[in-house]
Protein backbone atom coordinates (compact mmCIF):
# COMPACT_ATOMS: atom_id res chain seq x y z
CA UNK A 1 0.00 0.00 0.00
CA UNK A 2 1.45 3.25 -1.15
CA UNK A 3 1.43 6.57 1.11
CA UNK A 4 0.31 10.24 0.50
CA UNK A 5 1.51 11.94 -2.57
CA UNK A 6 4.78 13.80 -2.28
CA UNK A 7 3.56 17.22 -3.49
CA UNK A 8 7.15 19.75 -3.92
CA UNK A 9 7.16 23.38 -3.46
CA UNK A 10 10.46 25.27 -4.60
CA UNK A 11 11.54 28.41 -6.26
CA UNK A 12 13.93 26.20 -8.46
CA UNK A 13 12.47 26.68 -11.52
CA UNK A 14 12.21 24.39 -14.18
CA UNK A 15 15.78 24.67 -15.68
CA UNK A 16 19.07 22.79 -14.21
CA UNK A 17 19.07 19.61 -12.50
CA UNK A 18 17.42 20.55 -9.10
CA UNK A 19 13.82 19.26 -9.30
CA UNK A 20 15.51 16.44 -10.95
CA UNK A 21 17.74 15.77 -8.03
CA UNK A 22 14.88 16.19 -5.64
CA UNK A 23 12.55 13.81 -7.29
CA UNK A 24 15.72 11.25 -7.83
CA UNK A 25 16.18 11.88 -4.09
CA UNK A 26 12.65 11.15 -2.70
CA UNK A 27 12.23 7.80 -5.23
CA UNK A 28 15.33 6.57 -3.57
CA UNK A 29 13.80 7.05 -0.16
CA UNK A 30 10.24 6.66 -0.62
CA UNK A 31 10.13 4.01 -4.24
CA UNK A 32 7.21 3.64 -4.19
CA UNK A 33 5.76 7.55 -3.83
CA UNK A 34 3.85 9.49 -6.56
CA UNK A 35 6.25 12.81 -6.17
CA UNK A 36 3.20 16.10 -7.78
CA UNK A 37 5.51 19.79 -9.05
CA UNK A 38 3.02 21.70 -6.60
CA UNK A 39 4.98 25.03 -7.44
CA UNK A 40 8.64 25.73 -8.81
CA UNK A 41 8.39 29.08 -9.20
CA UNK A 42 7.72 29.79 -5.81
CA UNK A 43 9.11 33.62 -5.39
CA UNK A 44 13.20 33.22 -5.46
CA UNK A 45 14.84 33.83 -2.06
CA UNK A 46 11.52 35.28 -0.94
CA UNK A 47 10.52 32.78 1.90
CA UNK A 48 8.09 35.42 3.21
CA UNK A 49 5.77 35.94 -0.03
CA UNK A 50 6.06 32.05 -0.67
CA UNK A 51 4.65 31.16 3.12
CA UNK A 52 1.84 33.12 1.98
CA UNK A 53 1.52 31.53 -0.98
CA UNK A 54 2.23 27.77 0.17
CA UNK A 55 -0.51 28.29 3.17
CA UNK A 56 -3.50 29.46 0.61
CA UNK A 57 -2.28 26.65 -1.95
CA UNK A 58 -2.70 23.87 1.23
CA UNK A 59 -6.07 24.21 1.15
CA UNK A 60 -6.75 22.79 -1.92
CA UNK A 61 -4.21 19.52 -0.56
CA UNK A 62 -5.63 16.35 0.16
CA UNK A 63 -6.36 15.41 3.47
CA UNK A 64 -3.79 13.05 3.61
CA UNK A 65 -0.34 14.65 1.66
CA UNK A 66 3.22 15.61 2.20
CA UNK A 67 4.71 18.54 1.03
CA UNK A 68 8.37 19.43 1.17
CA UNK A 69 9.35 23.27 0.81
CA UNK A 70 12.31 24.44 -0.31
CA UNK A 71 12.46 28.02 -0.76
CA UNK A 72 16.15 28.39 0.98
CA UNK A 73 17.95 31.57 0.90
CA UNK A 74 19.82 30.74 4.20
CA UNK A 75 20.70 27.21 3.22
CA UNK A 76 23.75 26.38 4.49
CA UNK A 77 23.60 28.50 7.98
CA UNK A 78 22.19 27.16 11.37
CA UNK A 79 18.47 28.07 10.94
CA UNK A 80 16.28 25.18 11.98
CA UNK A 81 15.22 22.16 10.13
CA UNK A 82 11.66 21.78 10.85
CA UNK A 83 8.80 19.04 10.10
CA UNK A 84 4.95 19.94 10.66
CA UNK A 85 2.61 17.69 11.38
CA UNK A 86 -1.49 18.77 11.01
CA UNK A 87 -3.54 16.07 11.45
CA UNK A 88 -2.67 13.92 8.49
CA UNK A 89 -0.79 16.54 6.35
CA UNK A 90 2.84 16.78 6.72
CA UNK A 91 5.21 19.57 5.82
CA UNK A 92 8.91 19.96 5.51
CA UNK A 93 11.37 22.87 5.17
CA UNK A 94 13.58 25.52 6.77
CA UNK A 95 12.79 27.90 9.46
CA UNK A 96 12.52 31.27 7.78
CA UNK A 97 8.84 31.80 7.17
CA UNK A 98 8.54 28.98 4.64
CA UNK A 99 6.17 27.20 7.17
CA UNK A 100 4.97 30.07 9.70
CA UNK A 101 1.29 30.48 7.95
CA UNK A 102 0.78 26.65 7.85
CA UNK A 103 1.45 26.98 11.83
CA UNK A 104 -0.69 30.25 12.18
CA UNK A 105 -3.73 28.92 10.43
CA UNK A 106 -3.76 25.58 12.08
CA UNK A 107 -3.39 25.75 15.85
CA UNK A 108 -3.39 21.98 16.46
CA UNK A 109 -0.06 22.11 13.96
CA UNK A 110 2.33 20.07 15.77
CA UNK A 111 5.66 21.91 14.90
CA UNK A 112 9.40 20.19 15.51
CA UNK A 113 13.05 20.30 14.47
CA UNK A 114 14.28 17.71 12.51
CA UNK A 115 17.64 16.53 14.18
CA UNK A 116 20.23 17.11 10.90
CA UNK A 117 22.79 14.68 12.29
CA UNK A 118 21.01 11.56 11.45
CA UNK A 119 21.25 13.03 7.70
CA UNK A 120 24.70 11.73 6.05
CA UNK A 121 26.78 13.54 3.60
CA UNK A 122 24.97 16.82 3.77
CA UNK A 123 25.85 19.72 1.08
CA UNK A 124 26.17 22.84 2.12
CA UNK A 125 24.39 24.87 -0.37
CA UNK A 126 21.19 21.44 -1.19
CA UNK A 127 19.39 20.62 2.45
CA UNK A 128 16.06 20.23 0.12
CA UNK A 129 17.90 16.76 -1.57
CA UNK A 130 20.31 15.61 1.24
CA UNK A 131 17.78 16.90 4.15
CA UNK A 132 13.86 17.07 3.38
CA UNK A 133 13.68 14.93 0.72
CA UNK A 134 15.48 11.97 2.94
CA UNK A 135 13.06 12.83 6.05
CA UNK A 136 10.26 12.85 3.73
CA UNK A 137 10.76 9.25 2.80
CA UNK A 138 11.20 8.41 6.72
CA UNK A 139 7.76 9.97 7.04
CA UNK A 140 6.20 8.76 4.16
CA UNK A 141 7.88 4.71 4.98
CA UNK A 142 7.19 4.83 8.54
CA UNK A 143 10.70 4.76 9.28
CA UNK A 144 12.80 6.43 12.14
CA UNK A 145 12.93 10.43 12.12
CA UNK A 146 14.59 11.76 14.81
CA UNK A 147 12.84 15.07 15.57
CA UNK A 148 12.01 16.90 18.52
CA UNK A 149 9.33 19.26 19.93
CA UNK A 150 9.11 23.44 19.26
CA UNK A 151 7.51 25.69 20.57
CA UNK A 152 5.67 27.58 17.87
CA UNK A 153 6.48 30.99 19.15
CA UNK A 154 10.30 29.66 18.35
CA UNK A 155 9.38 29.97 15.05
CA UNK A 156 10.34 32.41 12.57
CA UNK A 157 7.77 35.14 11.74
CA UNK A 158 5.36 34.42 14.04
CA UNK A 159 4.83 37.64 14.66
CA UNK A 160 3.32 37.83 11.02
CA UNK A 161 -0.25 38.76 10.39
CA UNK A 162 -2.40 36.26 8.54
CA UNK A 163 -2.54 38.95 5.47
CA UNK A 164 0.46 40.56 3.69
CA UNK A 165 -1.12 43.52 2.16
CA UNK A 166 1.60 43.38 -0.57
CA UNK A 167 1.98 41.38 -3.82
CA UNK A 168 2.98 37.60 -3.32
CA UNK A 169 3.75 36.05 -6.28
CA UNK A 170 3.01 36.67 -10.28
CA UNK A 171 2.01 34.51 -12.99
CA UNK A 172 1.78 33.85 -16.34
CA UNK A 173 -0.45 36.35 -17.07
CA UNK A 174 1.01 38.99 -15.36
CA UNK A 175 -2.13 38.44 -12.36
CA UNK A 176 -0.76 39.56 -9.15
CA UNK A 177 -1.91 37.60 -6.39
CA UNK A 178 -1.78 39.51 -3.09
CA UNK A 179 -1.24 37.77 0.47
CA UNK A 180 -5.01 39.18 1.66
CA UNK A 181 -7.27 36.30 2.16
CA UNK A 182 -10.41 37.12 0.64
CA UNK A 183 -12.79 36.21 2.85
CA UNK A 184 -11.36 38.41 5.33
CA UNK A 185 -12.29 41.66 2.95
CA UNK A 186 -16.03 41.10 1.80
CA UNK A 187 -16.41 44.62 1.62
CA UNK A 188 -13.26 45.82 0.64
CA UNK A 189 -14.48 47.30 -3.04
CA UNK A 190 -11.25 49.77 -4.36
CA UNK A 191 -7.63 48.53 -3.95
CA UNK A 192 -4.62 50.80 -4.31
CA UNK A 193 -1.25 49.69 -5.31
CA UNK A 194 1.68 51.77 -7.24
CA UNK A 195 -0.76 54.79 -6.58
CA UNK A 196 -3.50 53.70 -8.80
CA UNK A 197 -7.16 52.79 -7.45
CA UNK A 198 -8.58 49.06 -8.93
CA UNK A 199 -11.92 48.39 -8.12
CA UNK A 200 -13.68 45.03 -7.48
CA UNK A 201 -15.21 42.33 -10.16
CA UNK A 202 -16.71 39.43 -9.62
CA UNK A 203 -15.60 37.73 -12.81
CA UNK A 204 -13.51 39.00 -16.17
CA UNK A 205 -16.46 38.50 -17.92
CA UNK A 206 -18.17 41.88 -16.77
CA UNK A 207 -14.78 43.70 -16.95
CA UNK A 208 -14.44 45.98 -20.09
CA UNK A 209 -11.55 44.42 -21.79
CA UNK A 210 -8.46 46.46 -20.79
CA UNK A 211 -9.65 47.42 -17.72
CA UNK A 212 -7.64 46.39 -14.12
CA UNK A 213 -9.98 44.51 -11.79
CA UNK A 214 -9.42 43.15 -8.86
CA UNK A 215 -10.90 39.51 -7.36
CA UNK A 216 -11.30 36.32 -5.10
CA UNK A 217 -8.88 33.96 -7.30
CA UNK A 218 -9.07 30.63 -7.40
CA UNK A 219 -7.11 29.75 -4.39
CA UNK A 220 -8.66 32.29 -1.75
CA UNK A 221 -6.77 35.55 -2.14
CA UNK A 222 -7.28 39.03 -3.48
CA UNK A 223 -5.59 39.18 -6.94
CA UNK A 224 -4.86 42.07 -9.34
CA UNK A 225 -5.28 41.70 -12.92
CA UNK A 226 -5.96 43.40 -16.59
CA UNK A 227 -8.71 42.02 -18.45
CA UNK A 228 -7.23 40.80 -21.68
CA UNK A 229 -3.84 42.04 -20.78
CA UNK A 230 -0.79 42.05 -18.52
CA UNK A 231 -1.07 44.03 -14.85
CA UNK A 232 2.35 43.05 -14.05
CA UNK A 233 3.59 44.90 -17.08
CA UNK A 234 0.96 48.01 -17.86
CA UNK A 235 0.41 48.29 -14.06
CA UNK A 236 4.17 47.96 -13.75
CA UNK A 237 3.95 45.42 -10.44
CA UNK A 238 6.16 43.28 -8.88
CA UNK A 239 6.46 41.35 -6.21
CA UNK A 240 6.78 42.93 -2.59
CA UNK A 241 4.58 45.88 -4.11
CA UNK A 242 2.47 47.54 -1.21
CA UNK A 243 -1.35 46.92 -1.70
CA UNK A 244 -3.63 49.42 0.37
CA UNK A 245 -7.30 49.01 0.99
CA UNK A 246 -10.43 50.96 1.56
CA UNK A 247 -13.25 48.85 2.78
CA UNK A 248 -16.86 50.75 2.00
CA UNK A 249 -20.09 48.93 2.35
Amino acid sequence: MTGPPIYLFTDFGTGGPYLGQMTSALKQHAPDCSVINLMCDAPFANPKASGYLLSALSEYLPVSSLVVAVVDPGVGSNRKCLCLQVDDRWYLGPDNGLLTMIAKRYPQAQIMELDVEQFPNVSSSFHGRDIFAPAAGAIYTHSKLNRTELSRQNMVGMDWELDLPEIIYIDGFGNAMTGLIAGHYPDVQLLSVQGQQISRHGTFSDTPHGTPLFYENSIGLLEIAVNLGNASKELELQVGDKVAINVSK
